[in-house]
Protein backbone atom coordinates (compact mmCIF):
# COMPACT_ATOMS: atom_id res chain seq x y z
CA UNK A 1 0.00 0.00 0.00
CA UNK A 2 1.46 3.27 -1.01
CA UNK A 3 1.46 6.09 1.40
CA UNK A 4 0.34 9.74 0.49
CA UNK A 5 3.12 12.46 0.56
CA UNK A 6 2.71 14.98 3.52
CA UNK A 7 1.61 18.32 2.11
CA UNK A 8 2.45 21.75 4.60
CA UNK A 9 1.58 25.21 3.65
CA UNK A 10 3.40 28.05 5.48
CA UNK A 11 1.48 30.99 5.16
CA UNK A 12 3.45 34.02 5.10
CA UNK A 13 2.68 37.77 6.19
CA UNK A 14 6.27 39.23 7.08
CA UNK A 15 8.44 41.10 4.12
CA UNK A 16 11.42 39.24 3.25
CA UNK A 17 13.60 42.23 4.59
CA UNK A 18 12.12 41.33 8.31
CA UNK A 19 13.90 38.96 9.90
CA UNK A 20 12.10 35.37 8.25
CA UNK A 21 13.97 32.44 8.44
CA UNK A 22 13.85 30.73 5.47
CA UNK A 23 15.57 27.40 6.79
CA UNK A 24 12.69 26.33 9.18
CA UNK A 25 10.43 25.58 6.25
CA UNK A 26 13.00 22.94 5.26
CA UNK A 27 13.36 21.61 9.44
CA UNK A 28 9.21 22.10 9.43
CA UNK A 29 8.56 20.39 6.12
CA UNK A 30 11.66 17.43 5.97
CA UNK A 31 10.39 15.80 2.65
CA UNK A 32 7.03 17.01 2.68
CA UNK A 33 5.86 19.00 -0.11
CA UNK A 34 6.02 22.27 0.36
CA UNK A 35 4.28 25.34 -0.72
CA UNK A 36 3.98 29.35 1.01
CA UNK A 37 1.15 31.48 0.58
CA UNK A 38 2.43 35.18 1.07
CA UNK A 39 -0.28 37.71 2.41
CA UNK A 40 0.77 41.20 3.54
CA UNK A 41 4.38 42.29 3.42
CA UNK A 42 5.22 39.17 2.41
CA UNK A 43 4.10 39.57 -1.56
CA UNK A 44 7.18 41.67 -1.48
CA UNK A 45 9.43 38.32 -2.46
CA UNK A 46 7.81 37.74 -5.41
CA UNK A 47 8.91 41.17 -6.82
CA UNK A 48 12.37 41.12 -5.24
CA UNK A 49 14.80 38.82 -7.12
CA UNK A 50 16.97 37.72 -4.74
CA UNK A 51 14.63 37.14 -2.48
CA UNK A 52 11.96 35.02 -4.49
CA UNK A 53 14.97 33.12 -5.72
CA UNK A 54 15.73 32.17 -1.84
CA UNK A 55 12.15 31.38 -1.30
CA UNK A 56 11.95 29.27 -4.55
CA UNK A 57 14.72 27.39 -3.03
CA UNK A 58 12.61 26.21 0.11
CA UNK A 59 9.54 25.54 -1.39
CA UNK A 60 7.69 23.70 -4.08
CA UNK A 61 5.23 26.16 -5.08
CA UNK A 62 4.49 29.79 -3.84
CA UNK A 63 1.11 31.27 -4.01
CA UNK A 64 0.67 35.07 -3.88
CA UNK A 65 -2.33 36.98 -2.90
CA UNK A 66 -3.54 39.57 -5.41
CA UNK A 67 -5.49 41.81 -3.43
CA UNK A 68 -2.17 42.66 -1.50
CA UNK A 69 0.21 42.97 -4.25
CA UNK A 70 -2.33 45.41 -5.42
CA UNK A 71 -2.32 47.53 -2.31
CA UNK A 72 1.04 47.46 -2.26
CA UNK A 73 1.68 49.12 -5.91
CA UNK A 74 1.97 46.27 -8.06
CA UNK A 75 -0.78 45.28 -10.39
CA UNK A 76 1.28 43.05 -11.92
CA UNK A 77 1.56 39.01 -12.16
CA UNK A 78 3.73 37.18 -10.06
CA UNK A 79 5.91 35.43 -12.45
CA UNK A 80 7.74 31.89 -12.73
CA UNK A 81 6.97 29.63 -9.93
CA UNK A 82 4.83 32.27 -8.31
CA UNK A 83 1.37 32.24 -9.34
CA UNK A 84 -1.21 34.83 -8.01
CA UNK A 85 -4.29 33.92 -6.42
CA UNK A 86 -6.92 35.86 -4.78
CA UNK A 87 -8.78 35.12 -1.32
CA UNK A 88 -10.83 32.12 -2.37
CA UNK A 89 -8.60 30.33 -3.84
CA UNK A 90 -6.42 30.55 -0.26
CA UNK A 91 -9.34 29.30 1.38
CA UNK A 92 -9.24 26.03 -1.17
CA UNK A 93 -5.55 25.79 -0.68
CA UNK A 94 -5.66 25.89 2.81
CA UNK A 95 -8.28 23.44 3.18
CA UNK A 96 -6.01 21.17 0.78
CA UNK A 97 -2.69 20.93 2.38
CA UNK A 98 -2.46 18.61 5.13
CA UNK A 99 -0.91 21.22 7.72
CA UNK A 100 -0.43 24.93 7.59
CA UNK A 101 2.45 27.11 9.71
CA UNK A 102 2.27 30.53 9.82
CA UNK A 103 5.71 32.11 9.37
Amino acid sequence: MMMKMASILFVMLKSPHENVNLELTSGLGGQSRKAAILFEDAVYYAMDEKASKHLSEHVDDVFVISDDLAARGFDCQAGGKFKTIDYGQAVDLIMHYDRTVTL
